[in-house]
C-alpha cells in the first residue's frame, strides 16, 4: 500500500510539473489573456479534469509560475549583500559572480523570464523591490568602502536593474549571448566606467 501511495504521489507530481511546463510555454507564446486552459492541457497531454485537480484556475497556475520566479530572483538579489563582508580585493570578483548568476538564472528558463520579468502585471512591482534591495546593499557596500560614496544608491540600483532588463530582453532570452559574455561586458561599464584612463573629471 505504501509503495502504491508513493507511485500515485510521484505520478501526480509529474502531471503537475507537465502542466506548469506547458503553461509556461503557452503563456510565453500567446500571452496570458489569449491562453486558455484547453491550450495548456492539450500541450501537456492531459485532461481539463487533471488541470483542475491541481489548479483552481488559469490565474492560479500563472501566479504560481510568477511566484516561483520571484522567490528565486529574491534569493539571487540577497547575494549582493555578500560583497560588504569581503576584503577590498575580492569585491570586483564577487560583483561579477553575482551578475553571472543573475544572467544564468534568467537564461535557464527564458520562457518563464519572458512571462514573469516582462509580461506579468506584477513585473514593475517586482523590479521596484529588486531596486530597493539592491539600493540597500549598495549603501552597505559604500559604508564598507567597496563603492564610491559619491554615488546615490537608488540611482545606481535603478541603472543596474535597467541594464539587466535591457540586456536580458535583447540577448539573454533570445540566447544570442551567453551569461559569461554579458557579465564581462556589463562589468567593464559597471566597474570601470566609460572614460578613457587619461580623462579627468
Amino acid at each position: 500500500m505504501e509503495t502504491q501511495e508513493r507511485n500515485r504521489t510521484a505520478k501526480g507530481e509529474a502531471s503537475r510539473q507537465r502542466l506548469l511546463a506547458a503553461a509556461t510555454a503557452q503563456f510565453a507564446r500567446k500571452g496570458y489573456h489569449h491562453t486558455k486552459v484547453s491550450d495548456i492541457v492539450k500541450a501537456a497531454g492531459l485532461t481539463q479534469a487533471a488541470f483542475y485537480l491541481y489548479f483552481p484556475s488559469k490565474e492560479a497556475i500563472f501566479t504560481e509560475l510568477v511566484d516561483s520566479f520571484r522567490m528565486k530572483l529574491a534569493t539571487l538579489a540577497q547575494s549582493a549583500g555578500k560583497v560588504a563582508s569581503l576584503a577590498p580585493g575580492e569585491a570586483a570578483r564577487q560583483i561579477k559572480e553575482n551578475l553571472r548568476d543573475v544572467f544564468a538564472f534568467l537564461q535557464s528558463e527564458p520562457e518563464l523570464t519572458r512571462i514573469a520579468w516582462f509580461e506579468s502585471p506584477d513585473a514593475k512591482e517586482m523590479k521596484e523591490k529588486v531596486i530597493a534591495l539592491l539600493s540597500a546593499h549598495i549603501l552597505n557596500n559604500q559604508q564598507a568602502g567597496h563603492i564610491r560614496k559619491e554615488l546615490v544608491p537608488e540611482v545606481a540600483a535603478c541603472c543596474i536593474v535597467g541594464m539587466i532588463d535591457q540586456l536580458t530582453e535583447r540577448w539573454i532570452v533570445t540566447g544570442e549571448k551567453q551569461p559569461e559574455q554579458l557579465t564581462e561586458e556589463m562589468s567593464e561599464l559597471l566597474l570601470y566606467g566609460v572614460l578613457a584612463p587619461y580623462q579627468s573629471r
